[in-house]
């Protein structure tokens, strides 16, 4: 890891760009959250603020052929400091006046719309500064910088919680960390435009559109997709009852606590993720994480009544085999379709699954309010992840999926 870290300038700045990126929405995501469950009261609202987070990208897919065409980090510039705006404005709103919760569902849309550009933007901008074997090793180093980083943030601004004006601070620091990606956007260079200082060819929309979906549809990506849709409807629904849930047994502070430290989980994840996918095969693996995250889903619902501590551990449990499987799946994204594909193949995934996180989320606020116990919920979700996990190894195609250092890039030998 420390040699990709001195052999790439390019990379460092990425890699500073992304910590940065990734402390911002990250704070965003998991404080929009819970300012609106304890600001409003309502788990209704709750849903909807989900359902918004993940609505924009339903339209993902025709983002692909923009962003594999465009300039990257021209891309990255733009929506970094589109998100920047929104949560400057969002941190000097009266939240509490009639018109607050639109103002936060606005928010919430807009920053969604711009983050479901960036995010691809870097997807496909990866696998152009580092090497074929060096993408694994580049997704760890970024997931472990980031949540490092959110850790320190976030155990600082824990103190800060339990009235509505000290959102404004979470979402100052917020601000500032998105303020601080630009910046270093601004260093970054796109060997796309680069390598033709005459300009791209004149490409057709549609024809790029159509070639993506003929590549994901004939590819094992596919069956990621397939499986994604039916683990993140569950999951969302379990997301937006998350705040309430835990809050209800261990306060504002037990529901910061409890995410803060699970991010431990997700550093251990992107430390050991790298040699655990150079010794086994990634369908093997995938099927071993899924199976032990669905076991820990039911065992948090179960243990968060009676135990603080007890529950605490399990999540860090749930976020380290989660990580694990989260990042196995986004690098084979980057590392399967050809280059000039990545930011489709990317997009067009991501809205076949959106449709589920935002149908999910929606249909979680209102379930959230008629079942005697949200618990349920969460036991319902760790079930499926449970079945889904033998999807795995029932699937010629991942269960064939050889070691990380064994995958080729379609159309590339080895």
């Amino acid at each position: 890891m420390i040699a990709l870290i001195k052999s790439s300038g390019q990379f460092r700045v990425f890699l500073l760009y992304q910590i940065f990126s990734a402390l911002g929405n990250g704070i965003f995501s998991i404080f929009m959250m819970l300012s609106v469950h304890l600001i409003y009261g309502n788990i209704v609202y709750t849903g909807i603020a989900g359902f918004l987070m993940s609505a924009p990208r339903i339209i993902a897919f025709i983002v692909g052929p923009v962003v594999d065409r465009s300039n990257q980090v021209n891309i990255m510039r733009v929506t970094t400091l589109l998100e920047f705006g929104m949560l400057a404005l969002l941190a000097f709103t009266p939240l509490l006046e009639s018109l607050g919760v639109i103002i936060m569902f606005a928010v919430i849309i807009v920053f969604s719309f711009a983050a479901m550009f960036e995010s691809p933007a870097g997807t496909a901008l990866l696998p152009r500064i580092v090497k074929e074997n060096e993408i694994l090793t580049a997704n760890s180093l970024i997931n472990i910088a980031a949540i490092v980083g959110g850790i320190l943030v976030a155990v600082l601004l824990v103190a800060v919680l339990g009235q509505e004006d000290n959102f404004r601070l979470v979402f100052g620091v917020s601000t500032c960390f998105l303020a601080g990606a630009f910046i270093f956007s601004l260093f970054l260079k796109n060997p796309q435009s680069e390598a033709k200082p005459g300009g791209k060819p004149a490409h057709n929309f549609r024809a790029d559109l159509v070639a993506g979906m003929k590549f994901l549809r004939r590819n094992v990506l596919l069956f990621f997709v397939v499986a994604d849709v039916a683990f993140v409807f569950m999951a969302q629904g379990a997301y937006v009852n998350r705040p309430a849930f835990i809050e209800y047994y261990a306060g504002a502070q037990g529901y910061i606590i409890i995410v803060v430290i699970s991010m431990v989980g997700g550093l251990f994840a992107s430390i050991l993720v790298e040699p655990l996918g150079k010794k086994f095969r990634v369908g093997q693996l995938l099927f071993i994480f899924y199976l032990l995250a669905g076991g820990t889903r039911i065992l948090f619902a179960l243990a968060l009544p009676h135990s603080f501590v007890a529950a605490l551990a399990v999540m860090v449990a749930t976020s380290f085999v989660l990580n694990i499987a989260g990042i196995i799946e986004s690098t084979l994204q980057q590392k399967i379709p050809p280059k000039d594909m990545v930011g489709r193949v990317n997009t067009m995934s991501t809205t076949i699954v959106a449709i589920s996180v935002a149908l999910g989320a929606l249909a979680g606020g209102f379930i959230g309010r008629v079942v005697p116990n949200v618990m349920y919920i969460f036991i319902a979700h760790g079930a499926i992840v449970i079945v889904m996990s033998t999807y795995y190894i029932l699937v010629p195609a991942i269960r064939r999926l050889p070691k990380f250092n064994d995958i080729t890039r379609e159309g590339e030998e080895m």
